[in-house]
């Protein structure tokens, strides 16, 4: 499994490391409660990532917001080789409050991105985060310089995704049809789904569904529904919503089965959840 990068109980505003790998084990899709960069210099044969599964090539920034469920490398048999930026969302927010929609794509759970530097400024990228990474986690003017460089890096090429200059992503057939159903899913996050409600929809076995979306995600179509309401919980808690109001939005009739299911995957009660993250935001 990734080793976790971002801790939120510990107050701090980035955390940077490089890891170059062999995966020893499958790793199954997640979220963080920070911002996540991940600078890939490895192929990424089958990426979850938000609503989507798709592959990407070497040398490709993958910008993950807050509660965004993602899976990006399950391959046990070749190198893993990428940097890993988090940030601390409630210091994001102190510099750039929520009204400020000119940073979208660090707080838009429904929007993570796939980027594409140039040769040039892959090569500026990664000299920034070696850089970055001399400076051990120290919070410094001299280390915060060197952070505000690169995420004004990461500022222009999120520009020219906007503008239609981005890079067409790979996607076998397969890949299409779990993105379709992961889909499906997030529209009908708050009813019960099942295998044959997949089947019917989308006309297809539901052994071959629940095959092709183990195999693209690392995970079951019921696992992945958990996990998501799990995700949408945490950033409604995070929001400052009631513990009853997380559990009626996102699709659970008992709050004890709610309560016990956040335990589970998160492994805090939500009422904890949602006092740590209201407290570290004042």
């Amino acid at each position: 499994m990734e080793k976790p990068v971002f801790y939120p109980e510990k107050d701090y505003a980035y955390n940077i490391v490089r890891r170059t790998e062999i995966c020893t084990a499958h790793i199954p899709p997640h979220v963080h409660d920070g911002v996540e960069l991940y600078l890939s210099l490895s192929p990424l044969p089958d990426i979850l990532l938000g609503n989507r599964v798709v592959s990407a090539e070497p040398g490709t920034l993958i910008l993950i917001p807050p509660f965004c469920v993602h899976r990006l490398f399950d391959r046990t048999d070749e190198l893993y080789d990428r940097y890993i930026l988090s940030l601390k969302a409630a210091w994001l927010d102190s510099l750039f409050p929520g009204e400020n929609g000119q940073y979208f794509y660090l707080r838009d759970s429904e929007q993570p991105l796939l980027l594409f530097p140039s040769g040039s400024l892959l090569h500026t990228m990664q000299k920034a985060l070696d850089e970055l990474l001399s400076f051990q986690g120290e919070c410094s003017f001299s280390s915060i310089k060197c952070l505000m460089e690169f995420m004004t890096l990461v500022d222009g090429l999120v520009s020219l995704h906007d503008s239609g200059n981005g890079k067409k992503l790979r996607i076998s057939t397969t890949q299409q049809t779990v993105t379709d159903i992961i889909r499906y899913l997030d529209e009908h996050i708050g009813e019960t789904v099942s295998l044959r409600d997949l089947s019917r929809r989308f006309t297809y076995n539901p052994d071959y569904i629940s095959r092709i979306f183990k195999k693209h995600t690392n995970t079951t179509v019921s696992g992945y529904i958990v996990l998501r309401k799990m995700a949408r919980a945490r950033q409604l808690l995070s929001e400052g919503y009631t513990v009853t109001q997380a559990q009626l939005m996102t699709g659970y009739s008992s709050y004890a089965h709610f309560a016990r299911t956040f335990k589970e995957q998160v492994g805090i009660p939500p009422a904890a959840f949602r006092n740590s993250h209201l407290n570290s935001a004042r």
